[in-house]
């Protein structure tokens, strides 16, 4: 079995999710006691946190010394747990050694052209919803992207936000549950959950839509990758 490398801390509540789910997928293919070959890497989240809004240029050249720091470490393929940070990464990926990487966009973008889906509703941070970098690709491949409104990508960052700290409210399902009924009434096929946190609240059992998750098609191209199914 190959070495899984995971770049996580990006943030800590949300990083124990790709941590079980490579684990699970793996016993789940193997059985038994089999679990991942994984190191993780976690990194203080705060530096580059806080520079998302008025210093993201600097980001880059911080998330690159995190990634060498990870690399060093041997792993046969990688990942990082954080949506977002992939917009920093596709700056600097040229630079990156050429392990094989698993993109959150790429993979999302290929799965739903291979599921015929052809409306999703994307969630995330707010900086994620506004800035493009995730939904252009989708929109390129012909899949129609809807964007929730201001008020409602206001309230889905407060409640990222207080996820990304370890707070967990019973009303956040509630209140994602609200904003997914409402996009389901407009026709939306799917939800993709892009935020590493917004899987910690909201699942298939939140909507009927279908809910694409990047982190589990992350974990399911690392378990892939380290069992030489592909």
């Amino acid at each position: 079995m190959k070495l899984i490398g995971l770049l996580g801390g990006t943030s800590w509540p949300s990083t124990t999710l790709p941590y079980r789910m490579l684990n699970e997928e793996v016993q789940r293919r193997l059985g038994g006691h089999h679990s991942a070959r994984i190191i993780l890497y976690s990194i203080d989240y705060q530096e580059i946190k806080s520079r998302y809004y008025d210093r993201w240029a600097e980001i880059p050249s911080l998330l690159k010394r995190e990634i060498d720091t990870l690399l060093s470490f041997g792993p046969d393929c990688w990942m990082i747990a954080n949506n977002t940070l992939h917009k920093a990464y596709d700056v600097i990926k040229d630079d990156v050694s050429d392990i094989p990487f698993f993109h959150a966009v790429t993979l999302t973008r290929d799965h739903l052209v291979d599921q015929r889906i052809r409306t999703a509703l994307l969630l995330g941070t707010r900086f994620t919803m506004e800035d493009g970098f995730f939904d252009g690709p989708l929109t390129s491949a012909g899949i129609e992207v809807v964007i929730p409104e201001k008020g409602e990508r206001d309230h889905i960052q407060e409640m990222q936000s207080r996820l990304s700290r370890g707070e967990m409210n019973p009303s956040f399902r509630s209140d994602f549950a609200a904003i997914l009924g409402r996009y389901e009434q407009a026709g939306c096929e799917a939800v993709v959950t892009a935020c590493t946190e917004i899987p910690l609240v909201v699942d298939q059992r939140s909507t009927t839509m279908i809910v694409v998750d990047p982190l589990v098609l992350q974990c399911n191209a690392c378990v892939d990758f380290a069992l030489g199914v592909k």
